[in-house]
């Protein structure tokens, strides 16, 4: 496990690949997936062939017209009309949003992008945008790998706040931002959660404050549950910190830990890069309602999904999980595979009785879609298609 950790994060040194971070966001039965050079808008019915799955996709140059790569978490519209998507260059440390108009099935024919951020050479280059994009009450979030936090309107691709958020240590954030009603919150590799006033861009708050005791790096996004906001870290430990950056608990894990619980009726559940799943009070941070620690083969990087009932939970060895919410035990009699080599690192999705799975794969080209029976686990579809 700790090899392929090593692995991934070495292919994160410099510019990663252009195929190795998809992102994907599902809504009636499309799936929008930011991969490598494009974005592809796919039908995930369970009744189609799969070589009618492609419905369009959209290569599109950013600003600086340098060579680039869609991938991170786009965001849509909620007309589910426009879609917003972050790009990598590969030609240096710059990236860019992009907002493509018409990407409803009915009219996806005509596909214009609406505006790039940067929208000229005085705005603010983000770096690479790792974690991708948050729309928020008509705002858009995002980090960048220059240590920087963004706001931009979602209508025009201005920037909303009179100049990014600048963490100070130039260290990149892959973390994908937490948006509350006042605060904009991310985590740094910098080993820091920072707090930012929605309306202004300036800190509010940042944890551990200056002069307090160090913890490990934050390579995931922080996720918050009412008043409260949950990371986790390489140093084994899950933090909660309240909106005014003071800590309420923090739970040991047995391995690092990557990204944020899931929630579900008081209760957090999440995974380490050892191969253990937690269910926890969300308001104590002691175990709860499960015996034990469930165990996985593999490490765990994604927040696990939680619908109805069930947990889906993605591992660095290729597989995918569904555990009894009550218990933590197996509901599939064996995890779903993929590829050799694939790492299951983004959450997967629900649309319908299937489940939507992305992994990812460094330097692979083109990335696959998985359509997985809820109920079985039985591979129901791909895109791209099997070789026939």
């Amino acid at each position: 496990m700790f090899g392929v950790l090593l692995l991934t994060l070495a292919a994160c040194g410099g510019p990663p690949p252009i195929s190795s971070w998809p992102g994907f966001v599902v809504k009636d039965n499309i799936a929008y997936l930011a991969s490598a050079e494009q974005v592809l808008a796919l039908d995930v019915s369970p009744d189609i062939a799969d070589n009618k799955r492609l419905l369009s996709g959209w290569p599109i140059k950013p600003y600086n017209n340098a060579t680039i790569g869609y991938y991170g978490q786009p965001a849509l519209s909620e007309d589910g009309t426009r879609l917003y998507v972050t790009t990598d260059s590969l030609t240096g440390n710059s990236g860019s949003l992009v907002a493509i108009d018409n990407v409803e099935p009915e009219t996806r024919a005509a596909i214009t992008p609406a505006w790039t951020y940067p929208m000229t050479s005085t705005d603010v280059n983000p770096g690479h945008v790792y974690g991708g994009v948050v729309l928020h009450d008509g705002v858009l979030y995002m980090a960048g790998g220059l240590g920087m936090v963004f706001a931009i309107d979602a209508d025009t691709g201005a920037q909303r706040w009179p100049a990014p958020f600048d963490t100070g240590s130039n260290i990149r954030i892959w973390s994908l931002p937490a948006v509350t009603d006042t605060l904009v919150i991310v985590a740094s590799q910098d080993h820091h959660l920072y707090a930012i006033d929605k309306e202004t861009g300036t800190l509010r708050w940042k944890y551990p404050a200056d002069g307090d005791a160090e913890i490990g790096t934050l390579a995931g996004s922080p996720a918050t549950y009412g008043d409260t906001v949950y990371v986790g870290s390489f140093d084994g430990y899950l933090y909660a910190i309240d909106l005014n950056g003071r800590l309420k608990w923090k739970f040991q894990a047995q391995g690092r830990i990557w990204d944020p619980p899931a929630e579900s009726n008081g209760l957090l559940y999440f995974g380490d890069l050892s191969g253990n799943v937690y269910a926890l009070d969300a308001a104590t941070g002691q175990p709860a309602g499960w015996p034990q620690a469930a165990k996985v083969d593999g490490g765990v990087r994604a927040t696990p999904l939680v619908h109805d009932d069930v947990i889906y939970v993605g591992t660095d060895r290729a597989l995918v999980y569904a555990l009894d919410r009550a218990n933590g035990r197996p509901i599939w009699q064996s995890p779903f595979k993929g590829r050799d080599g694939e790492i299951m690192a983004v959450t997967p999705a629900v649309s319908g009785d299937t489940l939507v799975v992305l992994p990812t794969l460094a330097g692979a080209d083109p990335v696959r879609l998985y359509g997985v029976a809820r109920d079985t686990g039985a591979l129901l579809w791909r895109y791209p298609p099997a070789a026939q």
